[in-house]
């Protein structure tokens, strides 16, 4: 049987594929609703089911508590028609999205790039750079994400996160965590060359820095370093006075990279202030003078306080999970909290 979905408050009603997620029916067909990670942890794409029978798939209860899935409330990524029409309502959980950005869907386009760096940054972080052929140049929003070809694999696709600044339109580069035994990750470290071509598809996502005037808290642990350093890139390119801080958190000395451009970026701006701090420091018998324990619990100890202010956290998800707890516990509020979680795919 067929399955198809009404959109509330559009009142349109868009065919869904077998074993595709609303979410992936409403880009496939040109419409566009808010998300950010596909994959039920971030509960961006948040809406209210008022008809028809569902599946649900993966998600963390971050995102979609035991309340929100007794009251009908459900992730559109991870939400599979069953009834053979479902309805569902975004007007209480999107209420800032208009029908012109529902009807005008979402700019993503195939790109073909060249391999141009490919560095070591840790012994699990690799840096992968690339330069866009056709088109030449991507226009994208600091935080977003494209999606990576595997090669010598057509059906295989991995998100990552841009480290670039919007104003390097030419290019893309990225943090790549290697994990053993990922498709990916055994391309990258065995096979990919400089020279080498590859395929990306994007911009996609919709993590990024709100217009607002309030002091920036960023968070991050591992990859998620990636999309802090292009919105900081871009900070720094439009002129940026509002204050940031930075928390980047490590478990070894070994485990930090780009640590000297981000201490540059903080002598050279005032409103910057950037603090690394590691885990364990000591288990690989190398001398650290900085700030240890778990991020947030050095978080803690430099921002007591977190009312009036806003935070961007990226990185894997049970840090997501302890930072957000000690932010809104800290006085920040849950609507001026954003992440991104990265979930490891190889």
């Amino acid at each position: 049987m067929e399955n198809k979905v009404t959109i509330l408050p559009f009142d349109e009603t868009l065919d869904v594929e077998p074993e595709e997620s609303i979410l992936q029916a409403v880009l496939r067909q040109g419409r566009y609703v808010k998300y950010g990670c596909k994959h039920g942890g971030c509960s961006t794409c948040r809406a209210e089911v008022v008809d028809g029978d569902y599946r649900l798939g993966d998600s963390t209860s971050f995102a979609l508590s035991d309340a929100d899935r007794n009251a009908g409330v459900v992730l559109l990524c991870s939400t599979f028609a069953e009834s053979g029409h479902l309805v569902v309502d975004v007007s209480e959980t999107m209420d800032d999205l208009t029908e012109e950005q529902y009807q005008a869907g979402q700019h993503i386009q195939e790109f073909a790039a060249t391999v141009d760096r490919i560095d070591a940054l840790t012994h699990d972080i690799r840096w992968l750079g690339l330069r866009l052929n056709e088109p030449e140049t991507m226009p994208f929003v600091a935080g977003q994400y494209v999606e990576v070809g595997v090669p010598g694999m057509p059906d295989q696709w991995r998100s990552f996160s841009m480290a670039n600044s919007p104003t390097e339109s030419d290019r893309v580069d990225l943090i790549v965590k290697v994990l053993p035994g990922g498709c990916f990750s055994s391309v990258l470290d065995q096979r990919l060359s400089l020279g080498d071509q590859v395929q990306l598809r994007g911009p996609l996502g919709q993590f990024g820095v709100q217009l607002s005037h309030r002091p920036m808290i960023m968070i991050a642990g591992g990859s998620g370093m990636a999309p802090i350093l292009g919105i900081l890139r871009e900070l720094v390119a439009t002129g940026n006075r509002r204050e940031v801080t930075f928390f980047y958190g490590a478990r070894t000395a070994g485990d930090l990279f780009l640590v000297e451009e981000l201490g540059q970026l903080a002598r050279q701006h005032d409103w910057f202030t950037f603090i690394p701090a590691l885990s364990d420091a000591g288990a690989d018998g190398a001398a650290w003078e900085g700030e240890t324990g778990l991020i947030t619990e050095v978080l803690a100890r430099h921002l007591p306080s977190t009312v009036g202010r806003e935070a961007y956290l990226c990185g894997p998800p049970p840090m997501i999970d302890a930072a957000v707890e000690v932010l809104e516990s800290s006085g920040c509020k849950p609507r001026h909290i954003h992440f991104d979680r990265f979930v490891p795919s190889g």
